[in-house]
């Protein structure tokens, strides 16, 4: 009975090991930084049928592909319109949140300073 425990444990490890892998991610838009340095990305996430999409924001240094996980600097519930402001060149204003469940919500994402309205 004992092995038969040990066996159905591996058999949960390794299929939840793999669990990362059946998420997709969409890029909705990138917004450029004045000079260029950074890239925000807004992509959409999605990890099948049994987790409905979110929308998450990464900060990235120009030349950084797209994350293949989830975003560095904004994560929340549904698909949503984002609206994303550089304020300078290590200054970023996030909106169109309002009423989202919020899973992430970073103040300092790859070096550069994030606020939220």
């Amino acid at each position: 009975m004992q092995l038969g425990t040990v066996v159905i444990g591996i058999g949960i490890l390794v299929t939840l090991s793999g669990c990362d892998a059946g998420c997709g991610n969409e890029v909705a838009s990138t917004i450029e930084s004045p000079r260029g340095g950074h890239v925000a990305v807004i992509f959409n996430r999605n990890c099948g049928a049994t987790t409905g999409f979110n929308t998450q924001l990464s900060v990235l240094a120009k030349g950084d592909s797209v994350p293949k996980g989830g975003g560095n600097a904004f994560t929340a519930d549904g698909s949503l319109a984002l609206k994303v402001r550089w304020v300078s060149e290590s200054e970023l204003v996030v909106a169109g949140f309002q009423g989202a469940k919020i899973f992430k919500q970073e103040r300092l994402a790859n070096g550069v300073s994030v606020s939220y309205e």
